[in-house]
């Protein structure tokens, strides 16, 4: 079986073969790192998606004579807002439902108007922020009636149109990054093509040789396979533990800047076993890929 095995191709001395698994690592360093941005939208879209659909807004926009700060106006706002709430919380499905300050809202609006913004300058809406204890627990139609009673000018947003479309932009990126890692996958197999045609042709005499003693065309292909899977597992192996530590060293410095993350090291935990079978599965094609070239050509040869 040791003989069997024994590389008998000096393939140590085709500069193909040395160079092919630092291009096979490069190539897995830029796949590993697709595949993990494509993995990180994913528990991005779960999250936000998650998220905006356990709440919803309600916007009472303020009445078209407040911007005159009369007191009377005033008291009818705040009459409005207080009915609005009596409504929400008496709603099954509403786990709770909470006013945001004035200086809330200003905190919303500064990147966009700036600090000096003074909230007696322009009518602001009053934004009630709702959660509910899961999506569909609320009947919306239901509930907007009952808001238009007591505040016609009130809107409720569930967010339903944002959200999908979030999460249809999150989906399409993830797409492009799932296609990337195939793209490369596809190239590293090339790559493995080309390599092992070259080495037929650098070899041409030594395949001669094995054929007059005897030897037969799998086990010439079994040494090219072999050679390009401890090429393959080599570079694959280090380009995706590369690729592993700048994500982890993205991440921590993500969670440095105060961002809401997944978990500190961006993936999550069931998300690094995908990672870990690239450079496997790079490999396995890469073994495949060898063996049929080989087995092609030396049919084709007189």
């Amino acid at each position: 079986m040791s003989d069997a095995r024994r590389a008998v191709i000096p393939f140590s001395a085709d500069p193909a073969g040395r160079l092919m698994p630092w291009l096979i690592g490069f190539m897995s360093f830029v796949a590993a790192l697709a595949l993990a941005g494509a993995l990180v939208l994913a528990a991005f879209a779960q999250a936000w998606s998650q998220g905006l659909a356990d709440s919803m807004t309600v916007q009472i926009p303020p009445p078209a004579d407040e911007v005159a700060d009369d007191t009377a106006t005033e008291a009818r706002g705040e009459r409005m807002l207080q009915d609005v709430l009596r409504i929400l919380r008496d709603t099954q499905g509403v786990r709770s439902a909470e006013p945001l300050s004035t200086a809330r809202i200003q905190g919303l609006l500064e990147p966009w108007l700036g600090s000096t913004l003074d909230p007696a300058s322009l009518p602001l809406p009053r934004l009630v922020a709702v959660e509910i204890e899961a999506p569909g627990a609320v009947d919306l139609e239901s509930l907007r009636t009952r808001l238009q009673t007591v505040a016609p000018t009130a809107t409720l947003d569930d967010h339903g149109l944002w959200r999908a479309r979030l999460v249809d932009f999150l989906n399409a990126l993830q797409l492009v990054g799932l296609a990337i890692v195939a793209v490369v996958v596809a190239a590293a197999a090339t790559l493995v093509v080309f390599a092992t045609r070259g080495g037929l042709l650098a070899h041409g005499e030594t395949i001669e040789l094995l054929h007059l003693i005897g030897a037969s065309d799998g086990y010439i292909a079994g040494q090219f396979q072999r050679q390009a899977l401890k090429a393959s597992l080599k570079g694959g192996v280090g380009g995706t533990l590369v690729a592993a530590a700048t994500v982890i060293a993205l991440g921590q410095g993500a969670a440095a800047t105060g961002a809401e993350l997944p978990s500190p090291l961006v993936l999550r935990a069931g998300d690094w076993p995908y990672l870990a079978i690239l450079p496997l599965a790079t490999a396995a094609l890469a073994f495949l890929a060898a063996r049929r070239t080989v087995l092609r050509s030396l049919r084709r040869m007189p």
